[in-house]
């Protein structure tokens, strides 16, 4: 059975739309850890401000696996973009407190919304395929919507990534902070109207049953679990060191909030470089080739950080480090297809092993940071992506094994 949607619509314009809402949903995301860094020196207040969006998308991942695919995915993207859009609006005016933590809270949820119902969307808005089987199989084009969705929406994520460093670069203090903020909610709050009104209804398709918030209903599928790790490591290199990590290590050095910015900017347009020629490669050398040189070029810039302060090594690794998360996200959402399977079940898998790894890279390298030196915390990130290579080459021996 094909999903109805009208001719003028589909990926035409949900594709921009997406890459629209990448870019509206990292404007901040680099800033916000030196945000808070620069508001308290607390390890445990800085934990917790981290925490709260990561447990939000969590919650979301965990707890609406059987609700977020089966409400239209045009009204969960747009609510859930609303919910971010307030959310951070929300934290550009707190004073901090009560009204900042929950604004965080809430921004998490609304951006655990988008990314669910993302994935649903993805594979609702092309009328050319088809809805899932009673035995979790699908068209095989679902695969390359689920890949262009995910290109887009991190394409729009690596030009959005240095807008909200370039403001707070700008303007000085705590108002850069708020302006940047409350600049990204508004635009928000337009990207999510123009979903409303451009994209035509999704609802779900038949036999994905009601809405329900409860605990998920996975079964184990073989080769699944380390793939799904894989998953994690993925995000935690972009929730980690990206968003994390790099800005951090800037403050730390002293250097300037442009000089991050240029580094995070660096990282981006060479995430973006990478992303287009990225599955092409794939197509040529295998998912796995691409992921063990990626994890193994990440191991060489988070050592070349730990070893060399220099602003020069900080631009020189920050680009790397694009090339090797354009590589992982490339190629991890096709490996966890494979070994997962192409099921709304498999999707929510790898959403919740998405959410933990953001979780755990941004809230674990926040706290870390200050509670070690720069140069060991890097030299951890070296070791998490060095051993995720070799897994990597262990998952990629078992599916050549007959």
């Amino acid at each position: 059975m094909h999903c109805s949607v009208p001719r003028r619509y589909g990926s035409r314009w949900f594709l921009p739309l997406m890459a629209a809402a990448g870019v509206t949903m990292s404007l901040t995301a680099p800033l916000e850890v030196l945000f808070i860094k620069a508001s308290s020196d607390s390890s445990a207040y800085i934990g917790v401000f981290m925490f709260a969006a990561g447990l939000g998308v969590i919650l979301v991942d965990v707890f609406g696996t059987r609700f977020v695919p089966g409400i239209d995915a045009r009204v969960a993207l747009t609510a859930g973009l609303a919910m971010f859009a307030v959310a951070t609006i929300g934290m550009g005016v707190a004073d901090g407190g009560v009204l900042l933590m929950s604004s965080r809270m809430l921004q998490g949820l609304g951006g655990g919304v988008v990314l669910g119902a993302g994935l649903q969307a993805a594979v609702r808005v092309s009328p050319r395929v088809q809805t899932l089987s009673p035995t979790g199989q699908s068209d095989p084009t679902i695969a390359r919507s689920l890949a262009r969705f995910n290109a887009a929406f991190l394409l729009g994520g690596a030009v959005g990534s240095p807008g909200g460093l370039l403001v707070a670069g700008l303007i000085e203090g705590p108002v850069g902070y708020q302006i940047a903020f409350v600049a990204t909610g508004v635009l928000a709050l337009l990207v999510s109207a123009a979903l409303a009104v451009a994209l035509p209804a999704l609802a779900a398709p038949p036999g994905i049953g009601r809405p329900t918030v409860g605990l998920p209903q996975f079964t184990r599928t073989p080769g699944g679990a380390a793939a799904l790790v894989l998953a994690m490591v993925g995000d935690f290199l972009r929730g980690g060191v990206l968003f994390t990590a790099l800005p951090l290590a800037g403050v730390v050095r002293h250097y300037s909030v442009s000089s991050i910015a240029v580094a995070i900017a660096l990282m981006s347009g060479a995430e973006i470089l990478a992303l287009q020629i990225a599955y092409r490669i794939i197509g040529r050398v295998g998912v796995v080739a691409v992921l063990v040189t990626s994890f193994l070029l990440g191991t060489l810039c988070a050592g070349l950080l730990a070893v060399e302060p220099s602003t020069t090594t900080y631009f020189v690794a920050s680009t790397l480090f694009g090339i090797s998360l354009a590589g992982a996200t490339a190629s991890l959402p096709v490996l966890v297809v494979a070994q997962v399977g192409e099921s709304s079940a498999g999707l929510a898998k790898f959403r919740i092993s998405a959410g933990i790894g953001i979780l755990a890279g941004s809230v674990g390298c926040a706290v870390l940071a200050t509670q070690l030196s720069m140069p060991v915390l890097f030299l951890l990130i070296a070791v998490i992506l060095l051993g995720s290579a070799h897994l990597s080459h262990v998952v990629g021996r078992r599916m050549r094994a007959p």
